[in-house]
């Protein structure tokens, strides 16, 4: 077999190589896909893959899969973000969650403040109760503190649309559970993907022996599970040191 002629190698091996043009053109494209991702992302809303695809790339799933490590560590080290996994109606989906702690509400605006007090509240009765409840027992206790589902409230506003809100932006997770004794299946709520990276259990936790005058080792299971939160912090903290 004769070999190929010193033209044809540099040939050949030009072409393995992107050229300057390519490294522009690339850029470009994963400017254009932490751009798609942070305005799709800009009501919380869940992300679906395709979306990022059609938008950003012309619907090339190829460069997707090239360009997306560049565009996770630009999304993690310019802007605080890093994208996380989630299920949405089997399509391949994902939420953009931010790296940072979550602010003081003091430091929130008004209409955030009261929105998130109201999801610090459902938060903090879903971890006090061990971390699933049905949806009917999360609304009589809502209902016990002067919430009703159906009622426009003076500081949360509509508290369904609220409720909703919470769950499409993957706070809330709501499924359904066989229970004994029970002809069909229950609707159980739980921290949804987006409530497990960006809200602390311990600082819900702190609030809720606050406003019960109490200490948080009062609550032997909760403590344990805040300690252990704290020490995964610690771990990737070490790790991204390394």
């Amino acid at each position: 077999m004769p070999r190929p002629s010193q033209s044809q190698s540099q040939r050949s091996s030009t072409a393995d190589r992107p050229n300057a043009t390519q490294e522009v053109d690339e850029a470009h494209l994963i400017t254009c896909m932490v751009k798609t991702i942070l305005n799709l992302s800009i009501n919380k809303s869940i992300i679906k893959r395709s979306d990022i695809s059609h938008i950003a790339l012309k619907g090339d799933s190829r460069l997707y899969t090239r360009l997306m490590p560049e565009v996770l560590f630009e999304l993690e080290s310019v802007y605080g973000y890093h994208l996380v996994d989630v299920e949405s109606k089997g399509q391949k989906a994902m939420i953009l969650c931010s790296t940072f702690e979550t602010s003081s509400l003091d430091e929130l605006s008004e209409s955030y403040r009261r929105r998130y007090t109201f999801l610090f509240l459902i938060l903090g009765y879903i971890f006090m109760k061990n971390g699933a409840v049905p949806e009917a027992l999360l609304w009589d206790f809502l209902h016990s503190v002067g919430i009703e589902e159906q009622q426009e409230h003076e500081c949360f506003g509509d508290p369904r649309k609220q409720f909703e809100l919470f769950i499409k932006q993957a706070y809330l997770t709501r499924t359904k559970q066989s229970v004994e004794g029970m002809p069909e299946e229950s609707v159980f709520l739980s921290w949804g993907v987006r409530a497990k990276h960006e809200v602390s259990k311990k600082a819900v936790l702190d609030a809720i022996c606050k406003l019960m005058n109490r200490k948080p080792t009062d609550f032997k299971t909760q403590y344990i599970e805040t300690q252990a939160e704290t020490s995964e912090s610690v771990e990737d903290d070490m790790d991204e040191s390394e």
